[in-house]
């Protein structure tokens, strides 16, 4: 499934980045990560990811993070 790795500067955003991104909760599904508790990823389609960018450009005036990884491929994963 295609996703989008999100870093945070600080992990005391999460709860902001998740409540902004839930304004267009209809492009993908949000997952914190288990291990690493600043990162978020992102599920969505590959035809939503570049909508799923655009909408990080607007997030990031907001809050502070980087796109880490992202990937188009269609395998099936399960989240951690």
């Amino acid at each position: 499934m295609p996703h989008i790795k999100i870093e945070l500067q600080s992990k005391k955003q999460i709860v902001l980045f998740n409540y902004l991104y839930s304004l267009y909760q209809h492009l993908g599904w949000l997952r914190a990560s288990k291990y690493k508790k600043s990162e978020i990823i992102i599920y969505t389609t590959k035809d939503l990811l570049k909508e799923n960018i655009k909408i990080l450009n607007i997030i990031s005036k907001d809050i502070c993070f980087k796109i880490s990884e992202y990937s188009t491929s269609q395998k099936k994963i399960i989240p951690d």
